[in-house]
C-alpha cells in the first residue's frame, strides 16, 4: 500500500514536472516567435524607411537638376536666342524684297522657339510650380503640348479645388509631366483625356490616351514608370496603370487629403 502511494506520488510529481517543462518550452517558443516577428517587423520598417529616404533623396536631386536645367535654359540658351532674334530683326531691313517673306518666317519660328524654351524652363523650375500650384501647372504643360500639335488634349476639372501640400503638388505634377511625355514619345495617340477630380476625401487625377498601348505582363518597367510609382508612394498616393495592346493606356493617381492635411497643419 505504501509502495502504491509512493508510485502515485511519483507519477503526480513527474506529471507536474512534465507540465512545467511543456509550459516552459511553449512559453519560450512563443516568446522566441514573438521576438522573431518583432525583429522581422522592425527590419521591414527599417527597409521601408530606407526606401522612402532613398526615394526622397532621389526626388530632391532630380528637382535640383530640373531647377539647374531651368536656369541654364533661361539664362544661357534663352539669352543667346534672344540676341539672335534681335540681330535678325536688325538685319531684316537689309534683306532683299524677294527674301523678306522667308526671312520673316524664319524670324517668327525663332521667336516661337524662344517662347517654347522659356515655357519649358518654367515647368522645370520647382519654385515656379510651387508658386502657381498644381492646376495652373498642369494647364501650362497641356497648353505647351497643344502648341506642338502632337495630339488633341481634353482637360477637365471637377469639384471645388482643395489646397494640398505644396511639395506634394510638385510631385503629382512631375508624375503627370512624365506621363504626358511618355504619351507623346511612345503612344502614337491622337487623343489624351485628362481629368482632375476633387472628391470629398481624396484627389483623383486620370490621364487616358487612345494610343497603341502595351502588354503590362510582358513589358519591363522602365525608369519612367518606376519614377512615377516611387513618387506616388512618397506622398501616400496610389498610382494605378492600366494598359492593353491597341487599346491605349490609363494612368490614375488617388491622393488622400486627410493624412496630408494633418501633416501640414
Amino acid at each position: 500500500m505504501e509502495n502504491q502511494k509512493e508510485i502515485i506520488s511519483l507519477i503526480i510529481y513527474v506529471s507536474v514536472l512534465i507540465v512545467i517543462v511543456i509550459v516552459f518550452v511553449v512559453s519560450f517558443f512563443l516568446a522566441y516567435q514573438k521576438r522573431k516577428t518583432q525583429l522581422l517587423i522592425e527590419k521591414a520598417e527599417q527597409k521601408r524607411y530606407f526606401d522612402e529616404e532613398l526615394a526622397r533623396a532621389q526626388t530632391e536631386i532630380q528637382e535640383q537638376a530640373f531647377k539647374n536645367l531651368s536656369w541654364e535654359l533661361h539664362d544661357n540658351i534663352g539669352q543667346l536666342l534672344s540676341v539672335a532674334k534681335m540681330q535678325m530683326n536688325m538685319l531684316q531691313a537689309d534683306i532683299p524684297e524677294d527674301k523678306q517673306k522667308a526671312f520673316g518666317e524664319a524670324s517668327n519660328v525663332l521667336g516661337e522657339g524662344l517662347k517654347e524654351l522659356r515655357q519649358l524652363s518654367r515647368t522645370l523650375n520647382t519654385d515656379y510650380i510651387s508658386k502657381i500650384g498644381l492646376l495652373e501647372s498642369l494647364e501650362t504643360e497641356i497648353k505647351r503640348f497643344k502648341r506642338l500639335n502632337f495630339l488633341k488634349i481634353d482637360f477637365d476639372i471637377k469639384g471645388d479645388e482643395v489646397k494640398i501640400n505644396k511639395k506634394d503638388e510638385i510631385i503629382i505634377f512631375r508624375i503627370f509631366q512624365e506621363c504626358f511625355s511618355n504619351v507623346v514619345k511612345y503612344s502614337k495617340a491622337s487623343l489624351l483625356t485628362i481629368v482632375v477630380e476633387y472628391l470629398p476625401d481624396h484627389l483623383k487625377v486620370t490621364a487616358v490616351d487612345n494610343g497603341i498601348g502595351f502588354d503590362l505582363k510582358n513589358v519591363k518597367e522602365g525608369a519612367g514608370l518606376t519614377n512615377m510609382k516611387r513618387r506616388s508612394e512618397l506622398i501616400g498616393a496610389t498610382l494605378n496603370i492600366e494598359a492593353e495592346e491597341n487599346k491605349g493606356v490609363s494612368v490614375t493617381l488617388t491622393y488622400p487629403y486627410e493624412q496630408k492635411l494633418n501633416k501640414t497643419a
